[in-house]
This record gives structure tokens, C-alpha cells and sequence, in this order.
């Protein structure tokens, strides 16, 4: 990344952009949870979608690949799912709260287990109980699900906004 930002200087005002774009959709987020939280869901769709193209052009593109069959009932079902949950932003937000609870769940798990490990250190142990219960509450209080992720993702957004901004401005000396 640096010979490239070293190479580039005077595009310096495309990170001052982005840091912009995302530091105002990272507030947006803060301040309208729901709503973002429907983005998100949205935009979990369209990602399914545009999997499930890119499968397809794969398939067509390479036509000696000995596991076509596979990459195309896979595309198949990726563009029917993404139709789906792009046209039904509530299934598309359930499945992202699962999916992330179970992320949350599973890495708390592997706390416990590495706490094992590691001589049952009770800091591990505790920390992998409270990652636990918090994903429990992301996957069956749907409301505070929305709001977790929601507010996640806008932190993310924010801080890489600023970082954008920061690396921007010094571009720009």
C-alpha cells in the first residue's frame, strides 16, 4: 500500500471523498439505527446476488473447470436467494443477525475452549461466557440484534472515515 500511495500523491482527494461517504454513512447509522440496519440487510442481499452472477460468469467463462455442474447449481441457488432476500429486507436482516450471533457464539465458544488450553485462565473464561450471552441476545432478541450490528458497523464506518480523512490530508501535503 505504501509504494502505491507514494507513487499516487495527487489523488489525494479520493481518500478525503471516501473518508466523507463513510464517516457520513457511519453517523447516518448512529443516529437511525433501523434504517441502516435495513441497509445492511439490503446490501446482504445484493451481495448474495452479485455472488451468485459472478458464479454464473465463471462457469461460462471456464468451460474445461471439471466442477461446473457444482458452480452453476450454486449460482443458481445464489441469485434465487439474493432475489429473495433483496425483495424481502426482513428475511435478509434475520439472516444476517443469525449468521452474525452465530459468528459471535462460535468465537465465544473458542474463548472457553483456548481458556482450557491456556490452564483455565478465568479471564478467557469470562470473556468467552459474556461473548456467549451476547451473541444468545443477538440471535433471540431481535431488536437488540439490529441495534448491535447496526451500531458495529457504524463505528467501522466512522473510524475508517477518519482514517481516510487523516491519510487524505497528509496525501495532500
Amino acid at each position: 500500500m505504501e509504494s502505491i500511495v507514494s507513487r499516487r500523491p495527487r489523488y489525494w482527494w479520493v481518500f478525503m471523498l471516501q473518508g466523507v461517504i463513510l464517516l457520513g454513512m457511519g453517523i447516518y447509522m448512529l443516529f437511525a439505527p433501523i434504517s441502516g440496519f435495513a441497509a445492511l440487510g439490503f446490501l446482504f442481499g445484493l451481495a448474495i446476488l452479485l455472488t451468485g452472477v459472478f458464479e454464473l460468469l465463471r462457469v461460462i467463462r471456464e468451460r474445461d473447470q471439471g466442477s461446473r455442474a457444482w458452480h452453476l447449481f450454486i449460482g443458481v441457488i445464489d441469485i434465487i436467494l439474493g432475489i429473495i432476500l433483496v425483495g424481502n429486507i426482513t428475511a435478509s436482516e434475520t439472516i444476517l443477525r443469525i449468521i452474525v450471533g452465530l459468528w459471535f457464539l462460535f468465537r465465544g465458544i473458542s474463548l472457553m475452549s483456548f481458556s482450557r488450553l491456556s490452564g483455565s485462565d478465568w479471564v478467557l473464561t469470562a470473556a468467552g461466557v459474556i461473548v456467549v450471552l451476547l451473541a444468545l441476545a443477538i440471535i433471540f432478541k431481535p431488536l437488540f440484534g439490529a441495534v448491535t450490528i447496526d451500531m458495529l458497523t457504524a463505528v467501522a464506518l466512522i473510524a475508517t472515515g477518519l482514517f481516510d480523512l487523516v491519510l487524505g490530508y497528509r496525501l495532500k501535503k
